[in-house]
């Protein structure tokens, strides 16, 4: 529902100057805001005055008949809304409807999907060029899609939702451009996916089940009417000539829109997970993640982190005797920093105008690797995280400092381990050979190992390049 809602977001930058009640004036303006978006080449769009209301079909028919000599074929619904000028620069806007789409491309993808209702209200803000609040919902969505790829059988994903519902708010952003929220709910997901048969080794069912699913997503400075600016950029110029003609003009336009966006942040839950296969069914109470991105701005920043809780494994893969060393939860998060996008694209945008202007010479990468790199290297940073069993918990966190002119990275990382006692008895009853070989390794990492009560920890120290110490015993590197 989120890129529904975006999607739609260009269709409704309208002059303010339009006013109830409906006329042809009116839908006249409207139909020419429409087409400037996505251009002149495809009329994928009606309007026409309905009392007080405009009435406007979306109809991508048009653009797929376009892709026809490309091999691309298939039906989508028209979308049919009803558009309220509330004379204030603000604008009603309503969806009721089924919704289907097939889509073909011949040993490229086959799609299928269909919503028995999507349903959409909202009010979009002309000066904001958002939807200050919209609420969507939808039920009975399911799902075919048939990926193509050389050399391997095709595979096909099947899904299904019950339904689900989202609702977002969006409000003037201090430095520019809207912040906005987002959250979506969902219930009944169905996922069947087949694994192709390779190298000797059968096709293989997978099942994906969810009583329930939840995410939420915030944005910072989204810079939409700078963006949708851009979007107008490529819809005007229909050609490569004509592209080449004006880099000027994509240049000003990408810089306006500058940082695209502040901030984007997002997490989700599963709950109730069920995972079906050949081997037998894999259970997890939630499944979470969270990610982090920043736009282009001078502190660079990808994020991302998952937590598993609840974990069961399908009855006798695990021996009797291993079952006590399977992990029931584990939180994992790691972030990359310590890079300039923005620096980055100021070195990409200059290279679109001007007498020196060219993205094709040596030069030209080395300045751009640069200007990304300030440091030369990144900072790949593990964040606190840890593997819990029924009687132990491993815990790590550390950094690790690399670059491409970088010979060996460097870093350090601190690894903690209690409840040593249980892992002990549980490899004592592995078998003989097991046990030994197990009991030898485990015996070398307790002797690097500082205690502290019942908690044995490894400081690790690589910060010096081709250098290693654990707890200050030299591993590598040194004398």
């Amino acid at each position: 529902m989120k890129k529904l809602a975006l999607a739609l977001v260009p269709f409704f930058l309208v002059s303010s100057a339009l006013a109830q009640p409906a006329t042809q004036q009116g839908a006249d303006r409207l139909h020419q805001v429409f087409q400037t978006y996505l251009g002149q080449g495809a009329q994928v769009v009606s309007v026409t005055a309905n009392g007080d209301v405009y009435d406007l079909t979306i109809d991508a028919q048009p653009l797929i008949d376009l892709g026809q000599d490309a091999g691309v074929l298939g039906n989508v619904t028209p979308l049919d809304l009803q558009l309220t000028d509330h004379g204030d620069g603000t604008w009603g806007v309503m969806l009721d409807q089924a919704v289907a789409i097939d889509l073909s491309m011949p040993q490229v993808l086959d799609l299928q999907e269909k919503i028995a209702n999507l349903s959409f209200t909202g009010t979009f803000d002309e000066t904001l060029m958002a939807f200050t609040q919209a609420n969507s919902a939808f039920s009975g969505l399911t799902l075919r899609e048939t990926i193509y790829a050389p050399d391997v059988p095709p595979q096909t994903i099947e899904m299904t939702l019950d339904a689900g519902s989202m609702q977002s708010t969006a409000r003037a952003a201090a430095a520019g451009g809207t912040d906005f929220d987002a959250s979506f709910t969902a219930t009944g997901l169905t996922e069947t996916m087949i694994t192709p048969a390779l190298d000797g080794q059968p096709a293989m069912p997978v099942t994906i089940k969810a009583e329930s699913l939840s995410q939420t997503l915030t944005g910072s400075q989204f810079m939409g009417a700078e963006m949708f600016q851009v979007i107008s950029w490529f819809t005007s110029h229909a050609d490569d000539a004509a592209m080449a003609a004006d880099q000027a003009g994509l240049q000003a336009a990408l810089s306006a829109a500058m940082p695209f966006f502040g901030t984007l942040q997002g997490t989700g839950t599963a709950n109730m997970l069920s995972i079906d296969t050949p081997m037998g069914a894999l259970g997890i109470e939630q499944l979470g993640y969270a990610v982090a991105l920043n736009g282009a701005v001078s502190e660079g920043k990808i994020a991302q982190g998952f937590a598993i809780s609840g974990l069961t494994l399908p009855a006798g893969l695990v021996p009797e005797w291993a079952a006590p060393l399977v992990p029931q939860s584990m939180t994992l998060d790691v972030q990359v920093t310590d890079f300039d996008p923005e620096a980055a694209m100021a070195v990409a945008l200059s290279a679109l105008y001007g007498p020196d202007a060219t993205t094709t010479e040596p030069e030209f990468d080395a300045k751009l690797l640069a200007a990304l790199l300030p440091k030369g290297t990144v900072t790949v940073g593990l964040n606190p995280g840890a593997l819990t069993g029924a009687d132990y918990q491993l815990t790590y966190e550390g950094a690790l400092v690399a670059g491409p002119e970088t010979e060996l990275p460097t870093g350090h990382a601190t690894i903690t381990l209690s409840g040593v006692d249980a892992l002990m008895a549980a490899l004592q009853s592995a078998p003989d050979d097991m046990r030994a070989q197990a009991m030898m390794g485990f015996g070398m990492a307790q002797g690097m190992a500082k205690v502290e009560g019942d908690t044995l920890i490894w400081e690790i120290d690589a910060a010096t390049p081709g250098a290693l110490t654990i707890n200050g015993m030299a591993l590598m590197g040194g004398n």
